[in-house]
């Protein structure tokens, strides 16, 4: 997995997910671990449907993981900060494109679930795949300097938002990015469904070991609210697209013709697309 073009190591990592790991995942993780990990990714294709895996390949490869892939094959041996981790996909996928990885979480359930999903990897492939998994709080103070941090659908966790903004403006190495990918919370089909989901936005988490870390339930952001918040904290917008949905399905001519330039323009549809890609660096 480690030769090939950025999008060949990229797909073949997501290929090894679907056929090879999944199916698997009930031998090498223990029950909690293994329930939660399987209904959090129950919508993978099934192994041997090959279009289902080439319209989840061209999707993402099109969208922020792409967009991120292509940003770090660019800098061999980037450091990247993966905030709010979970079971370290991205991680996982980011360190086979070519970067070294810090993977960051609150639950040790996750983290653990990460580290033998790394285990298998190596077993099944022979690669060992640079990624340190820890436990930490990222509103707190951090040490390593970085290239790179990624946040998927974990913006609308992290509480308080600006004290995690100042970290990554303060640790960002010059030319680093911070990378958010998530909902755009001004899509009323979002609004509407989150507010069947929770009626209080802070709240707090509590480790098993008794650590008590404040937590956001999907404090979600529009566009202009992301730009507002990044800006505020000192960090400059470099990039920012808005997704509408069907990038697996789109044919090339029409993705790279019409779509993507208008993903670009992040004013129109602000109230319709479905996700959002915001890049952001240190304001000079």
């Amino acid at each position: 997995m480690s030769g090939g073009t950025v999008r060949e190591r990229f797909e073949n990592f997501l290929r090894w997910t679907v056929e090879v790991e999944y199916p698997a995942h009930a031998r090498f993780l223990p029950e909690g671990e293994r329930e939660a990990f399987g209904d959090y990714y129950k919508n993978l294709p099934k192994p041997g449907d090959a279009p289902a895996l080439a319209r989840m390949l061209r999707g993402t490869w099109r969208g922020d993981a792409g967009w991120t892939a292509r940003w770090i094959a660019e800098r061999p041996n980037a450091r990247v900060l993966d905030a709010g981790s979970g079971f370290g996909t991205f991680a996982m996928l980011y360190a086979s494109v070519g970067a070294q990885v810090t993977a960051v979480d609150l639950r040790p359930d996750r983290l653990a679930a990460a580290e033998r999903r790394l285990a298998f990897h190596r077993e099944s492939t022979g690669v060992a795949l640079p990624v340190r998994n820890l436990r930490a709080d990222l509103t707190r103070p951090w040490e390593e300097p970085v290239d790179l941090v990624w946040v998927y659908n974990a913006i609308s966790h992290i509480d308080p938002l600006e004290p995690f903004l100042a970290q990554v403006r303060d640790h960002l190495r010059p030319g680093g990015v911070l990378v958010v990918g998530d909902i755009n919370g001004g899509n009323p089909v979002h609004q509407r469904r989150l507010a069947g989901l929770r009626s209080e936005v802070h709240q707090e988490y509590v480790a098993p070991d008794g650590q008590r870390h404040t937590y956001a339930v999907e404090r979600t952001f529009t566009p202009r609210e992301m730009r507002d918040a990044m800006e505020k904290s000192g960090l400059r917008i470099v990039h920012h697209e808005l997704y509408w949905g069907g990038l697996g399905v789109l044919p090339d001519l029409l993705y790279e013709g019409v779509v993507r330039p208008l993903q670009t323009q992040w004013q129109l549809g602000t109230r319709r697309a479905r996700r959002q890609l915001v890049v952001a660096g240190r304001a000079a």
